[in-house]
């Protein structure tokens, strides 16, 4: 077995289609209007002038960032204002605008979502939304999509995001809510977009975006490839992806689709800097605390989706959906395993662990969705039921290396190799485990119209989620089997088409397998129980071109596991953790050709009691979880981000990126500090070209992106990309 070493080595124009008032309407319209009344006792004729007439095309009304609809508040395409809950749509346009081709990149748009940048853990990206982790709450157009992998945006139209419980719609999980993207398909168009992008860091990326149509087949391809340096020493991205996608239309009432995946990347796995005193170390942002030669971080990443449609007749229609998904994750860790030395012979110094890892991930999801429109006492009624069976399969390879030395922190001397590298996975390993789950799901929800102006929005899901995990290396076996009801139910008041307020309440679960590990302290134990109060209200302003939202919110965990108090190696349910939270949002068209996307949140997450405790990297202290505000929550975070054209070709704007200060770890003595970042974009556009330069941190902050107890992230200091694209 080797190692290697990785060397330093926009997608897609925007196709809108224009709303055009029939020409012959408009000019009867004129003429009726323009001609004389004729004089019923006159037998002279009328002379009829028609003066000239200009027609004009209506401006199309859906704005770059504004979003209508989506499909992740139900099992359909919903009306945004019809959702009875929190939804945040980060659509492709904004995507392109910010060259944010990672998903996390294109996620910070969404308030009350963190992300880390790292490796952050089990899945690749750290997710933590209203307050609580969503790392497992993953979704690729409606189906679980919870492998470990770095997701990048060359393949999607656009991330969704459902925020409060919604176990009613997604089983397990989906406490804070759910990332749902929704992949590229084909259009029925024929045409082709490309483009390629050259950064600061030696970056280097290009991407294709193909369609074409034949009698009943539609096809779309979508391939990217990207090369970087980074600013962090020693770090690279090599990644590369192709998406095929085709549709059959079978007949006028069934279609067949078919989506493709399949991702590779090489990278490094890097935690940061080292956490000092409870802050990032006052180190040089760049500064690498691994070993030079140790360096492996590879993902393969295959995903197949098939799914029919079929429209029994203008009321009532069925989908069905199978996903098979490929996951496999090779990587060198490189961890901090103890807080700093501050006296004594280590003073400045800190412990390194490091450990080759595998883990391989194969998921089969089988979902049916059965939609029935028709009218229930005269008003407009929408039922939705369906299942959902899944089968997913993860094995988890763990060895340790030896011999990892301490490393000063202010003056790390780096060493190409550890002394007792593991190469490879004979020998005594720490970890060698095999999960196996099964999901067996059932749902039912309707929205009902009261009136023309109230609906109503309930329903529920039952699910059976059986876990059994086999341990190779002699520890125990373990298993779990859950069964659980998951209701929602809500209200939507719309006095008018601009106006509409909500209320709602959902239910959530956490099993203790939900990311597929068992362990003897929590196999036993039932789920921890989720509950979502949110009031809130809808806008559509500017006639339609702009819409605001507005939510408070409560989301409370009634029996978070906590440390039994009687016996450290258990774990009971006797723990609760809230987040009352208030966000708010902004999107669309302020004026003509000035396009805006704000959004705010406010969240106070709090663990209100607890009986885990944990020693303080500063005090050394003994301290309780209980009081302590949730890790990687800021007190306040938004974006705003906005562009405005100059003339039809030219386009300027920018935005900042803002977080209060977070906690790392869960007795808040590890502090991540505030920071504001301020990002800019020009833009050069004609009809079958654009030039556009993104400029990232404009003012060269220095800021921590993510961190835990012992490290940190530095974000990306200030940093440059033009990308140049055509389409035909």
């Amino acid at each position: 077995m080797s190692f290697h070493n990785p060397t330093h080595k926009k997608p897609a124009a925007k196709w809108r289609l224009g709303a055009l008032l029939p020409l012959g309407a408009v000019l009867s319209g004129v003429a009726f209007a323009a001609e004389p009344p004729i004089d019923a006792n006159s037998n002279d004729e009328q002379e009829v002038v028609l003066k000239d007439v200009k027609v004009k095309a209506n401006r199309d009304k859906t704005t770059r960032f504004k979003a209508e609809s989506s499909t992740t508040g139900s099992k359909t395409e919903m009306a945004l204002r019809d959702i009875p809950q929190s939804v945040s749509v980060v659509k492709k346009e904004l995507i392109e605008s910010q060259n944010a081709f990672n998903l996390r990149d294109a996620l910070r748009n969404v308030s009350g979502l963190t992300i880390a940048a790292g490796e952050g853990g089990r899945t690749g990206d750290s997710i933590t939304l209203r307050g609580f982790a969503a790392s497992s709450d993953q979704y690729l157009d409606g189906v679980k999509d919870n492998g470990q992998y770095n997701r990048d945006t060359f393949f999607i139209e656009k991330a969704e995001v459902l925020k409060g419980a919604s176990s009613i719609l997604f089983g397990r999980g989906a406490t804070g809510g759910v990332i749902n993207q929704v992949a590229k398909k084909p259009t029925g168009r024929t045409g082709i977009n490309g483009s390629f992008t050259y950064g600061l860091y030696d970056f280097k990326r290009t991407a294709i975006d193909a369609e074409t149509k034949y009698q009943d087949l539609s096809a779309r391809l979508n391939v990217m490839y990207q090369d970087a340096d980074s600013y962090r020493d020693y770090n690279v991205s090599n990644r590369w992806g192709i998406a095929p996608s085709f549709k059959w239309d079978i007949s006028a009432d069934t279609d067949l689709t078919l989506n493709l995946l399949h991702q590779q990347e090489e990278g490094v796995f890097d935690y940061g800097v080292p956490m000092y005193q409870g802050r990032p170390a006052g180190v040089p942002i760049n500064s690498f605390y691994g070993f030079t030669d140790n360096r492996m971080m590879d993902t393969d990443v295959n995903v197949a989706t098939v799914a029919l449609s079929h429209r029994f007749n203008s009321d009532f229609s069925v989908k069905n959906t199978v996903r098979y998904g490929d996951y496999e994750r090779k990587y060198l860790t490189h961890l901090y395993s103890g807080a700093a030395a501050y006296t004594g012979a280590d003073a400045g110094t800190i412990a390194r662990s490091q450990a080759l890892r595998l883990n391989t991930q194969e998921n089969v999801y089988n979902q049916t969705d059965f939609v029935y429109k028709k009218p229930l006492f005269g008003f407009n009624n929408t039922l939705m039921f369906g299942s959902e069976f899944g089968w997913e399969e993860y094995d988890f390879k763990s060895k340790n290396s030896t011999g990892v030395s301490r490393v000063s922190i202010f003056n790390p001397r780096l060493t190409a190799s550890v002394t007792g590298l593991a190469y490879d996975f004979s020998g005594t390993l720490a970890t060698d485990r095999l999960t196996q789950a099964q999901t067996y799901a059932g749902y039912v929800l309707d929205q009902f119209e009261i009136s023309p102006e109230w609906k109503l929005l309930a329903g529920t899901r039952y699910d059976v989620f059986d876990a059994q995990q086999t341990d190779r290396i002699g520890a125990a076996d373990f298993n779990s089997s859950v069964d659980q009801w998951s209701p929602r139910g809500g209200i939507v008041w719309q006095p008018s088409k601009a106006q509409s307020y909500y209320f709602s309440y959902g239910k959530s679960f956490n099993p203790s397998a939900e990311s597929l590990s068992l362990s003897a302290n929590n196999a036993n134990l039932p789920p921890e129980q989720n509950h979502n109060y949110e009031i809130g209200g809808k806008w559509e302003l500017l006639d339609g071109k702009l819409s605001a939202t507005a939510a408070l919110f409560r989301l409370e965990k009634t029996n978070a596991r906590t440390t039994s108090p009687l016996d450290a190696n258990l774990q009971i349910l006797a723990g609760e953790q809230s987040t009352d939270g208030f966000e708010a949002g902004l999107a669309g068209e302020v004026l003509p050709k000035w396009d805006v996307s704000l959004t705010y949140a406010y969240l106070d997450s709090k663990i209100s009691k607890s009986s885990s405790t944990a020693t303080g990297s500063v005090s050394g202290l003994l301290k309780s979880f209980e009081g302590m505000t949730a890790v990687n929550v800021p007190e306040h975070s938004g974006v705003a981000w906005s562009t405005y054209h100059l003339t039809d070709n030219w386009e300027v704007g920018g935005g900042v990126y803002y977080a209060s200060h977070r906690y790392a770890d869960s007795v808040n003595e590890a502090v991540l500090p505030g920071y504001a970042r301020l990002d800019a974009v020009v833009a050069y556009h004609q009809k079958h070209y654009d030039v556009q330069l993104n400029v990232f941190n404009l003012t060269d902050t220095v800021y921590y992106e993510s961190g835990q107890t012992n490290s940190a992230l530095p974000g990306m200091p200030v940093s440059g990309q033009l990308t140049v694209s055509f389409k035909y």
